[in-house]
């Protein structure tokens, strides 16, 4: 899908957003004497499943249903469809939200606690989607089973 001028130019306004904010996230964390090497490597792991939860709570779950559905009500304006994009789109949302997660972890008072939260939330969700697979591939092999009996014939006393 080509991008018209006007969706172009909102693009590069987010992109520059974006770094803006990176920007004052930065001089905050400064001013407060936080580093990045503050973050270490198990908190960073934390970061980065809360921020695959999150994401995926944007972009694809039900309680953000009613924005992603608000944007595509704009979707043809340039502003609307840059919005669209950051709550449709699971690797630009990420970005956004790998930000604030950085943010709130560091600079808000019980950020870690949110963090955690949803990290385990995280998690879960790895384990559940674990689940659903086995179970779909055990449905698959007994539909196998039944077809393979069917065709030849054999039934069970």
């Amino acid at each position: 899908m080509k991008q018209t001028k006007t969706e172009r130019i909102w693009n590069v306004v987010s992109m520059l957003v974006y770094v803006l904010l990176l920007i004052v996230l930065g001089n905050l964390l400064k001013t407060r004497g936080i580093g990045i090497e503050d973050i270490s490597i198990f908190d960073l792991l934390l970061i980065c499943i809360a921020t695959y939860r999150m994401t995926r709570l944007m972009v694809y779950d039900r309680i953000f249903k009613l924005f992603r559905d608000i944007s595509r009500s704009f979707e043809n304006n340039g502003f609307g469809a840059s919005i669209k994009t950051i709550l449709t789109c699971p690797w630009c949302a990420g970005v956004w939200i790998s930000l604030f997660n950085v943010a709130v972890f560091l600079l808000v008072p019980f950020g870690e606690l949110f963090i955690n939260i949803m990290a385990i939330a995280g998690v879960a969700t790895f384990f559940q989607l674990g689940v659903n697979i086995l179970g779909m591939k055990a449905e698959e092999k007994q539909m196998d089973i039944k077809e393979k009996k069917e065709k030849t014939g054999f039934t069970k006393p």
